[in-house]
């Protein structure tokens, strides 16, 4: 332990500043396929007044763990979280720290709730660690509960100066979104407002703003009505599977609980999970397995995600409210607003003898009527990055027409996702194309700048990408012993590569890597540079393959 400690010697004084200086905000609200799937770093401001301490204290502070509402966690339930510890505190402090770990919500994005549930269930989290360890911490100073809370809070305000995500501007006209039965509705069957939601059941963003679905209907249970349609991103990689399953229960009558179950679990959404949601909620089990793999179902999605790219819904959630687009993960209120007006319009249609069944088709009619806006003109081309692969990892011939640099963090979610789409280029590209590490571990990832350096050793002994690929199979596990685990799997000399971490010999070369990409715009992970154009994210093969083609075509 205590070598790994040593590990992160002086990161924070060396390449922080500067990687927080072009700090880009986390992901908020939607996820999209083009622009994000990746991790940033985010600047964090600091400083409540005192009088804010006071308002912090919530309503009831429990005196021990006991106390504690159920469904709360203890200090029990995070003992096998790695970094995490309470080592030092009294039971008191343990009660304090894990209440305000309770009480507030980690907004990473993820949806999964509190910061306790949050690093408990995904410990690669950006955020949770951080708060749970800073909890922790001012309890052990004697912190009181609202105090702990105040600088949680404060440690989750947006980098100064960063905009609020706002709420996209509802278009005048409306889109023409054709409906069918092969898209799970709920809600009164003639509705004066209809909206199609585009959701990926993965999507943390799609999660978030479920509660909201719920009020709308609650709100307004004669008058709207939600069909759901399957956009299954191409990053979660369990997200296609959860769209068949949610389809089968269709075909039983029950998809809707079956959406509600992978909503409150879609953290766990592998085949055994699905298996399992499905006996839950009642299904013929045979049925639903039989179903699930029905190449029809495929069809069936496979078509909704023609119309998603059709109507412009390329991030998760996108709704349309009778055609007229919101984006994201908006509050109530933005729904609300949109929503008043098309009841309005339904009004005026039912009072002219349009049938209430019949609303929603004629404001489509209506809208495949409006001519489509014109163009707008076409971005300028980014610049490229004149950046060298100097003595970075590499492989592929050193003739390449094509080089792509990949500056990347191997504990981040992210970075281990496009792996298989690398690997898909590699293929499909070999012989004209190089593929270059360089090391960008983000300050949030405790274990990132340790598993950097015994990349680097394993590279000091010809065995960089047999290292690469246990590192990103291994994620959850990048501790010290964990690392000279893998280092005697793959046969290094062991002497060798031990002397290396404990001397930080390459310590110097991540943190030189770090701030040159820093320097060239690579704020978050996973960042590429192919000959010098940039692309951002975990991004699909054909993203990549649109930046490599181009560049062989010159």
């Amino acid at each position: 332990m205590a070598r790994e400690n040593e590990s992160s010697r002086n990161w924070g004084a060396t390449v922080w500043p500067l990687v927080t200086g072009l700090a880009v905000g986390f992901l908020v609200g939607r996820e999209t396929g083009t622009g994000h799937g990746r991790e940033s770093v985010s600047a964090e401001a600091k400083g409540d007044a005192p009088a804010a301490v006071a308002a912090k204290t919530p309503a009831k502070v429990y005196k021990s763990q006991a106390e504690f509402p159920s469904g709360w966690l203890k200090d029990t339930d995070l003992t096998s979280v790695a970094g995490i510890s309470f080592d030092g505190l009294n039971d008191a402090q343990k009660t304090t720290a894990l209440q305000a770990m309770n009480e507030r919500n980690c907004e990473c994005g993820c949806g999964m709730g509190s910061i306790a549930t949050c690093v408990k269930k995904d410990p690669n989290c950006p955020r949770s660690p951080g708060l749970a360890k800073l909890a922790i911490d001012q309890a052990k100073q004697g912190k009181g509960i609202g105090e702990i809370l105040a600088a949680i809070d404060d440690k989750q305000k947006p980098a100064p100066g960063a905009a609020a995500p706002a709420a996209a501007a509802p278009p005048a006209s409306s889109h023409k979104v054709p409906l069918n039965a092969t898209m799970p509705r709920t809600g009164p069957k003639a509705a004066k407002v209809t909206i199609a939601e585009f959701s990926d059941f993965q999507c943390p963003f799609c999660k978030r703003v479920e509660p909201t679905v719920k009020e709308i209907l609650q709100k307004y249970p004669n008058d709207v009505a939600i069909v759901f349609i399957n956009q299954p991103l191409p990053f979660h990689e369990h997200a296609m599977e959860a769209a068949q399953a949610f389809q089968a229960a269709h075909r039983q009558g029950k998809a809707w609980p079956m959406h509600d179950k992978m909503y409150d679990n879609n953290t766990a959404l592998e085949r055994a999970n699905l298996e399992k949601y499905a006996q839950d909620i009642g299904l013929n089990l045979a049925k639903f397995k039989k179903d699930i793999d029905d190449p029809k179902i495929k069809e069936e999605i496979a078509e909704q995600q023609k119309l998603a790219s059709s109507v412009g819904a390329s991030g998760t959630p996108t709704f349309f409210i009778n055609g007229r687009q919101i984006v994201g993960a908006q509050p109530f209120a933005e729904f609300q607003k949109i929503i008043d007006e098309e009841i309005k319009k339904a009004d005026d249609l039912v009072k002219k003898g349009t049938p209430l069944k019949d609303v929603y088709q004629k404001l489509m009619e209506q809208a495949a009527a409006t001519p489509p806006p014109a163009p707008a003109a076409p971005e300028a081309p980014a610049a490229k990055v004149d950046i060298k692969v100097g003595d970075a990892p590499v492989k592929g011939p050193a003739s390449a027409k094509v080089t792509v640099i990949e500056f990347s963090d191997f504990q981040c979610p992210f970075c281990g996702r496009v792996n298989p789409t690398l690997k898909e280029i590699e293929d499909q590209y070999k012989g004209k194309i190089k593929i270059a590490f360089r090391n960008l571990p983000l300050p949030f990832h405790d274990k990132a700048h340790l598993a950097a350096e015994a990349a680097l050793a394993a590279n000091d002994q010809g065995k960089f990408w047999a290292m690469h690929d246990k590192l990103f199979a291994n994620q959850q596990a990048l501790d010290r012993p964990s690392l000279e685990k893998y280092a005697q799997e793959l046969g290094l000399n062991m002497n060798k590569f031990t002397a290396a971490l404990d001397s930080g010999k390459f310590k110097d070369k991540v943190d030189s890597d770090a701030k040159e990409g820093a320097a060239v715009g690579a704020t978050g992970t996973p960042t590429f540079f192919i000959n010098g154009t940039r692309l951002v994210g975990a991004q699909p093969a054909d993203k990549f393959k649109e930046v490599i083609d181009a560049e062989l075509k010159k």
